[in-house]
């Protein structure tokens, strides 16, 4: 892996290798119409940009909210998934109800997801989680029978697809992150597609401002993903890695210099996602089949990170140096500071507890040799044989 020792070489555990040119041409003025990119490659009609993906699903539900006069008061969401999606529920003084998943597929428990929808649903939320594509048809049908709208979360999914479908198009409304780790990672930034998003544009608070400073902070990530740096970003109190939930966001627009970045590296995606999916590949192949998790038929996953149901324990000081992962460390049911957000009678989510008990992720992102790769599935069949 290199001449250094190994306890000095500490692998990221998702994408930061935007160019350094990119990086440092979006301080300068130029085009940045991102949006024209994002419109064309989704061959979508309308597209609206803000500084987070959850500023704009917590804009969007607080609009359908408003649009329902206080009708429709809930919205259901995967039992397991980012807590940025409660919290833009919670934000939009809405109540968070949850349905279930099968950890061997990632994908709805249909029958959790009937028996929690109600006459109080505002919107369903489906995700395609780490990339993995949900397929939409039924959900979609079950929320036209409810009266609610179905949002397709593609945070972790842009560039993935299912029968040639673009993910994140699946549904009423599309949401992408560009943050940190994300298939496209700008540092910050989301996109919102559907009929008539650009309505909601001018919701959007504040100018749009320059934004160097994210930008800057971009660079100094991309800079410190080094495998040789990477060790001292995690004994620094940054958080990374750390999954919070915080209703207390503000919903603000993507600076010029992530827009400007955006354009210059958008057709670097598929190109991301193919070493993702190369890697993907040999994991599939050198780990065991049974914990690995199952992907349908006419899907085409981009594994921003490569889930694998390893089992429960923690994870030793070499996974770790690999970029091998626990995510998200509670369900969304089992969450404490969650709980107070809850609907009242939500039923159990055994398949999420089993996910957030047992689910590790390794790395896929283009720093992430063969060579690498099988040296990290090797490890994770030592520790979780």
């Amino acid at each position: 892996m290199s001449g250094l020792p190994h306890q000095f070489i500490w692998h990221t555990p998702a994408e930061t290798g935007l160019p350094v040119g990119s990086l440092l041409k979006s301080f300068l003025p130029g085009d940045d119409d991102f949006e024209t990119d994002i419109r064309a490659f989704l061959q979508v009609d309308q597209c609206i940009l803000a500084r987070s993906g959850r500023a704009l699903l917590g804009l969007l539900l607080e609009t359908l909210a408003e649009k329902c006069k206080g009708r429709r008061v809930e919205v259901l969401i995967p039992g397991y998934t980012c807590y940025s999606v409660a919290a833009s529920v919670a934000r939009s003084s809405l109540t968070i109800r949850v349905y279930d998943l099968d950890p061997r597929t990632l994908l709805p428990d249909l029958d959790s997801m009937r028996k929690n929808l109600t006459e109080k649903t505002l919107a369903i939320v489906a995700q395609h989680l780490f990339g993995v594509p949900c397929p939409m048809e039924e959900i979609l049908s079950m929320a036209r029978g409810a009266g609610a709208v179905l949002i397709d979360d593609a945070a972790q999914g842009l560039g993935g697809s299912i029968g040639e479908k673009p993910l994140g198009t699946l549904g009423d409304y599309g949401l992408y992150s560009f943050g940190r780790g994300k298939p496209l990672p700008l540092g910050c930034g989301g996109a919102l597609v559907g009929e008539d998003v650009e309505s909601l544009s001018d919701r959007i608070g504040g100018k749009r401002g320059k934004g160097l400073l994210h930008l800057v902070s971009t660079a100094a990530a991309r800079l410190l993903s080094q495998r040789y740096l990477y060790g001292i970003m995690e004994t620094l109190p940054l958080g990374l890695g750390r999954t919070e939930f915080d209703p207390g966001f503000s919903i603000a627009a993507m600076p010029d210099a992530i827009k400007r970045l955006g354009r210059k590296t958008f057709g670097m995606l598929g190109r991301f996602n193919r070493q993702r999916q190369r890697t993907a590949s040999l994991y599939t192949r050198t780990l065991d089949g049974g914990k690995v998790i199952r992907v349908g038929p006419g899907s085409v996953p981009v594994y921003h990170r490569f889930p694998y149901m390893a089992g429960p324990g923690p994870l030793p000081a070499r996974l770790l140096r690999m970029g091998v992962r626990r995510m998200y460390p509670h369900a969304i049911a089992g969450e404490p500071s969650i709980r107070p957000f809850l609907a009242e009678g939500n039923g159990p989510t055994p398949g999420a507890e089993e996910l957030a008990r047992d689910l590790v992720t390794l790395p896929t992102h283009s720093g992430i040799s063969n060579d690498i790769a099988c040296l990290v599935a090797h490890a994770v069949n030592e520790v979780f044989p």
